[in-house]
């Protein structure tokens, strides 16, 4: 169905529609802008309407240039729900598809809006991560470890938020999410939720329980992904969003400087006979690298 729902035409159609300013709102919300996979991911999620596409494109890209003003959610922005060690990214999935894992009994339900901040800090890092994977198909999997679930952690907000950032923000970003070891208690905040959810998402939710997540966590994951704690096979290491953030921004950093140095090399090998300077202004000109969004498997 996607394949017939975007051509080349609807995406040309959709980029004009959108124009320069959306591309440069969402430049400056830290994303890369009107590329190929932007505009496809928005139309495989409108499903090839391309006024919708371009009506909730914008309003996106508005959001989106409000919401994250300096490109990167900061960390003194969520620093209580940091603390709170929630939520890793400890590796991929056996396709190359960044995992986040919640455990959702450290979740306080205090601030529903540093809540929802802290799920698009931790998306934006699942997405830089992936544009780091070659091959990446735009997506990710995620887990929400749900055992030792309590009422104090039933936050309908913060839940339907996941879903709402998915849906109005995120579209096709999601390729599977497991929700391991529900209790019954968390069938009612389910229920609350779920109407809020697209039929298209809500296929990709799949519960799943201790007798069946070492099958289910083996056909998707390799053991060096996930820590013991989730897989008993697992030898993976707990990697909390911060520290996975911390990371990226370090390689990110380490290509820049390689850049410069390359670009210093050539200049000197170019205008050193010169005593041009050159070469000074090329590196200073390295640009931060934002967000980017690689080629979407429609």
């Amino acid at each position: 169905m996607t394949k017939n729902i975007v051509d080349a035409k609807s995406l040309a159609e959709l980029k004009q529609l959108c124009g320069p300013e959306t591309d440069a709102l969402l430049r400056k919300g830290g994303e890369w802008g009107l590329d190929e996979a932007t505009l496809r991911r928005w139309l495989v999620a409108r499903k090839g309407n391309v006024a919708e596409a371009a009506k909730d494109l914008k309003a996106h890209a508005v959001w989106r240039a409000t919401y994250v003003p300096q490109g990167r959610i900061q960390e003194h922005e969520i620093r209580h729900e940091l603390d709170q060690a929630k939520a890793f990214l400890p590796g991929t999935d056996r396709d190359g598809r960044p995992l986040c894992v919640v455990v959702v009994s450290r979740h306080e339900m205090k601030d529903a809006d540093a809540s929802k901040r802290y799920i698009a800090y931790s998306l934006d890092c699942a997405v830089a991560m992936g544009a780091n994977t070659p091959g990446w198909d735009g997506k990710m999997s995620g887990i929400f470890d749900l055992r030792g679930l309590k009422a104090s952690n039933c936050d309908f907000a913060t839940l339907k938020a996941v879903f709402d950032l998915l849906q109005n923000h995120y579209p096709e970003r999601l390729h599977k999410l497991w929700l391991f070891c529900a209790p019954v208690i968390f069938y009612g905040l389910w229920k609350l939720v779920y109407p809020f959810i697209d039929p298209v998402t809500r296929e990709k939710v799949q519960f799943v329980y201790e007798k069946d997540a070492n099958k289910d966590f083996t056909e998707g994951f390799e053991p060096c992904m996930l820590p013991p704690e989730i897989q008993p096979t697992g030898t993976g290491r707990w990697i909390s969003v911060e520290e996975r953030w911390k990371m990226l921004l370090a390689e990110q950093e380490a290509a820049a400087e390689a850049n410069g140095a390359a670009a210093v090399a050539a200049n000197d090998g170019t205008n050193g006979a010169n005593g041009t300077n050159d070469h000074v202004a090329a590196a200073e000109a390295q640009p931060d690298v934002p967000m980017r969004s690689v080629q979407v498997v429609a």
